[in-house]
Formats: C-alpha cells, structure tokens, sequence
C-alpha cells in the first residue's frame, strides 16, 4: 500500500484529493441541504395553496361555509345536543334523556341527583349521580342506549349490586356517576 503510495503522480495525487473532496462535498449536501430544500418548496406549495382561494371571492365563501359546517358537525359531537343548550337546560335534558332510556329498556330510574364537579383545564366537570333498578339484560341495553343516545356523557363510576335473592333473572341495582364537560367561557 505505501508503494502505490509512493508511486502516486503529483497530479494523480491532486485528481485523488480533489474528488474525495468532492464526495464528502456530495455526502454534506445531500445530509444537510437537501431535507432543507425539500421543506422550502413544500412550504412554498402550501403557501400557494393558500392564496389560491383568495383570487376568487365565490370561492373564499364556499370555503369559509365549509369550515364553518366543519366546526358545527365537531361541535355537535363533542357535545351532542347539548350544543346550543344554556349551561341551567342541561340537566333537565339528561334527565330527560335518562328516563326516556329507562322506559325504552324496562329500567327503573330510581333517582339522579346532579352535583358540580371538578374544574379540568378549561372545561367545568357536571356530574349526575344515577340509581338504576333492573334486570342484567336491560341494564347493559339501557348504558348501550346511553351511550349512543347521550355520546357526549361518560360513565366515571359504576357499581351493580343485587336488589334480591331471586337465583334466575335477579334484579339489580346500579350507581353510577355520569360527568358532562362543557367549556367554561
């Protein structure tokens, strides 16, 4: 090795230093120039997109229509129908709600008490207190309809007791605690 070392032309020497120069060149360029490149004319495209809509009014509205149906369908789902409801509406509406379900399901709605719950980050907890009367099956339907029906409401505790001594088809009792969270204004 150190005699084709030694062998080396001066010239031959300087081809050899100037293209490993040049391939460690390539490699830097392509490592640190390249991502960097990349992320400007993406950034470049998005900002292009979003001029796009400005050139044409008629557009602009249909856009702003959009986003505005976007936010009322996200609203809607985060809080159901509960959406537009004033904060003093919204346990009469649970309530509501909950003896509804209780009639579909042959539950008995023994009682719901709501309370205030705890502040958690920007939304204020409102929790209601429920006591069912019924049998397994229509119990699970009734926190199956519950859920579909009151989507916005989570279930934070739940107990099931037996209500007698009836081996086949005992009736239960379940407590649960329903929480609510609305963002506090």
């Amino acid at each position: 090795m150190n005699a084709l070392i030694e062998n080396i032309d001066t010239r031959q020497f300087g081809l050899l230093l100037l293209g490993c120069c040049s391939v460690i060149l390539a490699l830097v360029a392509t490592g640190l120039l390249l991502p960097e490149i990349k992320s400007y004319l993406n950034a470049s495209k998005e900002v292009a997109r979003l001029h796009l809509p400005a050139q044409d009014g008629e557009d602009l509205e249909g856009l702003l229509q959009e986003k505005a149906d976007d936010i009322a369908q996200l609203k809607h789902s985060l809080y159901g129908d509960l959406a537009d409801l004033p904060v003093k509406e919204v346990e009469a509406f649970v309530i509501g709600r909950l003896q509804k379900i209780s009639w579909a399901n042959n539950v008995d709605l023994v009682s719901v008490e709501p309370a205030s719950g705890e502040e958690i980050q920007i939304f204020q907890e409102v929790l209601f207190k429920v006591k069912l009367s019924g049998n397994y099956v229509d119990l699970y339907q009734w926190l199956w309809d519950a859920k579909n029906e009151l989507g916005f409401v989570v279930i934070k505790e739940y107990a099931l007791s037996r209500a007698d001594t009836v081996n086949v088809d005992p009736r239960l009792v379940a407590d649960l605690s329903l929480a609510s969270y609305r963002a506090m204004k």
